[in-house]
């Protein structure tokens, strides 16, 4: 029985020392028009083909329904790594506004 439970517990450290998260920039794109209100930041993480700027977009009119844009945009690529797989998705991020009328 004390056999079964130390090797379950030294499998179970060894896939929790395999796994592990890198976050690193893949582009920013840093400008600001003059004449618009900033409502927040809005962060969206997806999956490799379902990150776009309307996604991002999107997710700032329901954070902020008067969000007519999003700038100074960052992206991350997120890699996640354990001993038996690896999982991508990215981050990404802005500044959403409204255009003054």
């Amino acid at each position: 029985m004390k056999k079964g439970v130390i090797i379950l517990l030294a499998a179970a450290v060894l896939f929790l020392a395999g796994a592990c998260t890198t976050t690193q920039p893949v582009m920013a794109a840093v400008s600001f028009p003059d004449n618009c209100e900033v409502l927040g930041r809005v962060t969206l993480e997806s999956k490799d083909s379902a990150a776009s700027f309307a996604r991002l977009l999107e997710e700032a009119q329901n954070l902020y329904p008067e969000a007519d844009d999003v700038v100074n945009i960052i992206v991350d690529a997120k890699t996640t790594k354990t001993l038996f797989s690896t999982s991508y998705s990215y981050v990404m991020s802005g500044i959403a506004i409204k255009y003054a009328d």
